[in-house]
């Protein structure tokens, strides 16, 4: 990310905007005149009239360089009362920049400047401040264009920083959460002398490995999937009595990337709140792409546990996180339900390549949210 110390100096900028107030404001007439081009060339050739042309260039081009300078230089540090004589003084400075030039340098070595010898400095003064005034207040448009442009870079720039701060921060609260839940899932496998603890820690190792090492933001789709199908076996190991859980994943017709370990909160708070033993209503876990492949449905439903021990009012960050990130990562693109419908809970992640406008985007009926918006259960949002 580009550096914001500072706005750069746009000598260049400047001058393309000189030359073209200059040809369009001052020189336009000129050329729109019969036999204007002819004229042209036939001065630029005497060496005096190419003398003066390019000294008046050089002299209407300090209005503008001296007001960008004394601006750049001073604003905002200093009020526009210190300003506006600075700009001023330096303008009729300019004035008499071009008189040493055209009137001193330029006769001395043609014999003939650009005004008459005997014109009053103040006709020369008031002569000239036409073309102050306009090329002065040049620099200033300048100057205050570049310094909104530059400022709004600066917030977007900063805004995008926060954004990734945030970000890094959520992602360093999954891994601590995910290995507090599973360390004690092995623990009760241990405890319990279970052949399965073996196993069970070959699949934590191969998703330590994943969620420790994997530090790019985004992921592919497939390597999400196989990180949920593996926690879905390390949960399943401490649950006695398990309805094998109904698992649908794709088919994909693009290349789905996700932000690392989005969608394990889901999951582990089905294993954590929901009753797995009902037979009529095992855990359902779906990962699928809607018609025309710009929209990605993920669901969770599992049966609600009614009589939830301590243990499961342990307060967790696992939502909240997943909120905070899909707000990041997703703004007016995602849509997030969760909620009990008759004996089951219900939980449905949409996320969408292009802004959602829909309530009914998934292709199927879903609670009247607005795009962007979470309905949260009291008991799911940990």
């Amino acid at each position: 990310m580009q550096e914001l110390n500072r706005m750069p100096f746009r000598l260049g900028g400047l001058f393309l905007w000189f030359l073209a107030v200059y040809f369009i404001a001052i020189r336009l007439r000129d050329f729109m005149q019969v036999g204007a081009i002819d004229r042209e060339i036939s001065e630029w050739q005497d060496p005096h009239l190419a003398a003066l042309k390019v000294s008046s260039g050089i002299a209407f081009f300090s209005y503008c360089l001296v007001a960008y300078v004394i601006l750049y230089s001073l604003y905002p540090r200093f009020r526009w009362w210190v300003l506006l004589p600075a700009l001023g003084g330096a303008a009729i400075g300019c004035i008499f920049f071009r008189a040493l030039i055209e009137e001193v340098l330029i006769y001395h070595l043609y014999g003939e400047g650009n005004y008459h010898p005997g014109m009053s400095w103040e006709s020369y003064i008031l002569d000239n401040l036409y073309y102050a005034v306009v090329f002065t207040s040049l620099g200033i448009i300048f100057y205050f264009v570049q310094l909104s442009r530059y400022n709004a870079l600066a917030l977007h720039q900063t805004v995008r920083l926060q954004q990734e701060t945030e970000l890094k921060f959520l992602r360093s609260q999954v891994n601590p959460h995910f290995l507090f839940n599973t360390l004690n899932n092995l623990y009760a496998l241990v405890h319990a002398g279970s052949e399965q603890a073996l196993p069970a820690l070959e699949k934590l190792s191969g998703l330590l490995r994943y969620s420790l090492y994997e530090q790019e933001p985004t992921v592919a789709l497939e390597r999400e999937a196989g990180y949920l199908k593996d926690l879905l076996h390390l949960e399943s190991l401490r649950v006695d009595g398990l309805v094998p859980p109904e698992v649908i994943i794709g088919p994909f017709t693009r290349q789905w990337q996700l932000p690392p370990l989005l969608l394990v909160p889901f999951v582990e708070n089905a294993f954590k709140h929901g009753n797995l033993k009902d037979s009529d209503r095992p855990l359902r876990l779906s990962l699928t792409e809607a018609a025309g492949g710009n929209t990605l449905i993920f669901r969770v439903e599992n049966a609600i546990r009614r009589h939830a021990n301590s243990l499961d009012e342990v307060g967790g960050i696992g939502l909240t996180n997943v909120l905070k990130r899909l707000e990041l990562l997703y703004p007016g693109r995602h849509r997030l339900t969760a909620a009990p419908r008759a004996d089951v809970f219900a939980v449905e992640l949409i996320l969408s390549s292009t802004p959602l406008t829909s309530p009914q985007a998934s292709g199927a009926p879903a609670p009247a949210v607005v795009p962007g918006h979470q309905t949260l259960s009291p008991n799911q949002a940990n």
